[in-house]
């Protein structure tokens, strides 16, 4: 499919043309007929008039000649004058008469033919005797103004015909104004001069002609700074379209932070780039491939390629060359079995122009992708990326806007203890003081760990450890964040804290500080263990729900980036209620409710938030309870602490829980002799892994996620609790 030639240049010169044309045909027909082709042709058909008429200005010039000679001579003015060697009045084409002084009225005589309207016309020529310069004007009767020389004319007040004539010249002008400009300025720019922010809505591929047609008005600035549009934006987007396919990808690159780089092994025709996107982008998308197709293709043979690109997990975002060729393009964009995504001449122009070129690039994903393909919900694993960390501001300000410490984070799994410490770590980059190290242990053997982080040999010693770490820093204050130290904690424990007692020698030094985080064992080496080095080794933060207006903000700004939102406003707030605040089960939810919306749909119901939810994915985040100790009793205990709220909840309506007294009793009364401390110790360990919850001292212990209640049923929770209370009494393990 071969593009259309481009004729419009061509008819809009064409339109110039014959503007230009009836403007001076008209001007020079009333004002100027000797340059009128018209009069300049009825001239040439009287040929015998023209002759005449050339002897005759000869003639006038001979007899001003003698005129002017006899007045410097004699000092006075003649009574009659005659052209010199001309005796035969019958040959004579002017009569000269002197009526006054210094007037020269001149005649032409019946020589002319009568068809030429010369006959027994007069000039009247008149002498500055000052300047001895002649001035003329026509006489009475006056000949026809086609034979009027440039400098005779009449100085008479004009009559109706003149001023009509000026009138029709002046419309005729004016209505070649109104063509120019309406060639200038078409009725898109008129449209954009009157609201600035639709030039940002115009095709890449018009900003060329609407620059030069805002010049041409001087409006240009105008219209930028109403659009909130930078003049150097402006100006690098005028260069885009003249630059090389390259320079091309840099430039779009750039707007958002991406890194460009050449792309190998694709059979496309055109430029494919690929990019890796930056950290800021809210969406679960790393990176994708830019294509810029031939502009010589065709829309059918640029989608045929794209067709026939295998199969994959990648985003190719493909550059539309032009508007011919763009329906085609979007139509296969708009299908969701593909991972294509068109940017056309018009998004091309908002990315180019706009202040936020990364929310052009989120909501053209949104519109063309499916929107589970780049979630901005991360429903596994610690946060990453910036723009999907939210809250935690007080526990960030207690650790950053303070001099160096030790700090212990304690807390349930899938709390956010690492995407808090990735979030410090960040927040450290650069920093002029500190140099932050983080570290995610993956067994007990601390030490093994850091020296392949850092290079060195397994058998290093923490304290050369910690002065590479330093030597490193720079001169910096050295803060090591060290993740998921459970089961280092237990080892150390059971050979009684050999490299904790180093780490606390090398904090006290002022060499390192730290932060560990951990579940039971490092909660239980802080407060439950009088002889570990961890007591009044730093500030102690336990880790619970998220704040109530970052738990909203998680669950409707990034939804709201894909054009998504909430039926009702309360809508959000019952989801996080019902999440007891815990940012994973907010994230999770909301990756369900992603996946519920039909194509098209971007407003979530009450039914879909519900169904969220009790979702699979839900449940399978909240198991995993029964097993929070290695030790069979503490878990047995646990089990049993559970299954007791459990049913106190299903009792009836409304957040009914139980006591610790009340625990107490059933314990004895199943027969089951347990210490109080054991009781205890559960509570806080479902405590600390965010199960149960109590608001103060005295009151009763209920679920903290409200939706937990959901997994059970009332029957089975009796028959569960039976059991275990009667393994319990008989001393059987797990």
């Amino acid at each position: 499919m071969s593009r259309p030639p481009r004729r419009q240049p061509v008819l809009r010169w064409w339109w110039l043309l014959l503007v230009a044309g009836l403007t001076w045909f008209v001007g020079s027909y009333l004002f100027v007929p000797w340059l009128n082709p018209v009069q300049l042709l009825r001239m040439q058909r009287d040929g015998e008039s023209m002759m005449l008429m050339q002897r005759a200005n000869i003639d006038m010039m001979f007899l001003r000649e003698e005129a002017l000679s006899y007045w410097l001579q004699h000092e006075s003015w003649p009574q009659q004058v005659h052209v010199p060697g001309v005796h035969d009045l019958e040959e004579t084409l002017v009569v000269a008469e002197l009526p006054q002084p210094f007037v020269l009225r001149l005649r032409f005589t019946d020589r002319f033919p009568a068809n030429s309207g010369l006959r027994g016309a007069v000039i009247e020529q008149t002498l500055e005797p000052r300047t001895q310069y002649w001035r003329c004007r026509p006489g009475d009767p006056a000949p026809p103004s086609r034979w009027l020389p440039a400098n005779c004319r009449a100085q008479a007040p004009w009559g109706i015909v003149q001023w009509l004539s000026v009138v029709l010249g002046l419309s005729v002008l004016g209505l070649a104004g109104l063509g120019m400009l309406w060639y200038w300025v078409r009725p898109a720019v008129a449209d954009i001069v009157r609201e600035p922010q639709g030039l940002l809505a115009q095709p890449l591929q018009a900003l060329p002609a609407i620059d030069r047609q805002l010049g041409w008005l001087r409006l240009r600035d105008r219209v930028l700074a109403g659009a909130g549009i930078a003049t150097v934006r402006w100006r690098d987007a005028l260069r885009y379209l003249q630059a090389t396919p390259t320079t091309r990808a840099l430039q779009l690159a750039a707007r958002i932070g991406a890194i460009d780089a050449p792309a190998t092994g694709w059979a496309l025709t055109g430029l494919v780039r690929e990019w890796t996107l930056p950290d800021k982008l809210p969406l679960a998308l790393e990176r994708l491939w830019l294509y810029q197709p031939d502009p010589a293709l065709a829309a059918d043979a640029i989608v045929q390629q794209l067709r026939a690109m295998p199969n994959g997990q990648d985003v190719v975002l493909v550059v539309s060359p032009s508007l011919a060729v763009e329906a085609e393009l979007a139509a296969y964009a708009e299908d969701p079995a593909n991972l294509c995504v068109c940017l056309g001449q018009a998004a091309q122009t908002r990315w180019l122009l706009q202040p936020g070129a990364l929310d052009a690039l989120v909501g053209l994903l949104a519109r063309q992708l499916r929107v589970t393909r780049i979630s901005p919900y991360q429903t596994h694993g610690g946060i990453t990326r910036p723009a999907a960390f939210f809250g935690r501001e007080s526990l960030l300000a207690r650790v950053l806007n303070r001099e160096p410490g030790n700090y212990l984070l304690v807390g349930g799994r899938q709390l956010g203890k690492t995407s808090l410490m990735k979030a410090i770590e960040r927040r450290f980059v650069g920093h002029p003081r500190v140099h932050c190290v983080y570290l995610s242990l993956r067994d007990h053997r601390l030490t093994m760990r850091l020296a392949l982080e850092l290079g060195l040999a397994e058998d290093t010693g923490i304290d050369a450890l910690v002065a590479e770490l330093s030597a490193r820093a720079a001169g910096r204050g050295l803060l090591l964040l060290i993740d998921e130290t459970d089961l280092f904690l237990r080892a150390e424990a059971a050979q009684g804290y050999p490299q904790l007692a180093a780490l606390r020698a090398l904090s006290e030094e002022g060499r390192c500080h730290f932060m560990l985080a951990g579940f039971w064992d490092l909660y239980e080496a802080v407060t439950l263990d009088f002889a570990s080095p961890l007591r009044n080794f730093g500030e102690v933060i336990h880790i619970g729900g998220l704040e109530q207006d970052a738990c909203v903000a998680l669950a409707t700004e990034p939804m709201a980036r894909l054009g998504v939102h909430f039926a009702s406003p309360d809508l959000p707030q019952r989801l996080v209620a019902a999440c007891g605040r815990r940012a994973n089960l907010v994230a999770i939810a909301c990756q369900q409710l992603l996946g519920q919306l039909d194509r098209g749909q971007r407003v979530l119901d009450a039914t879909q938030v519900h169904a969220a939810l009790v979702s699979e994915p839900m449940f399978d985040a909240l198991a995993g309870w029964a097993r929070l100790s290695p030790d069979p009793l503490a878990c047995r205990i646990d089990r049993i602490v559970v299954y007791q709220v459990a049913g106190a909840q299903l009792v009836g309506s409304g957040e009914r829980g139980i006591t610790l007294v009340e625990l107490l009793a059933a314990f004895d009364a199943a027969g089951a002799r347990v210490d109080p401390e054991q009781v205890r110790h559960a509570l806080a360990r479902l405590q600390l892994a965010y199960v149960v919850r109590r608001d103060a001292d005295g009151l009763p212990y209920v679920f903290a996620v409200p939706v937990f209640v959901t997994q059970f049923q009332r029957e089975e929770v009796q028959a569960l609790l039976q059991r275990e209370l009667q393994a319990l009494a008989a001393g059987a393990a797990v």
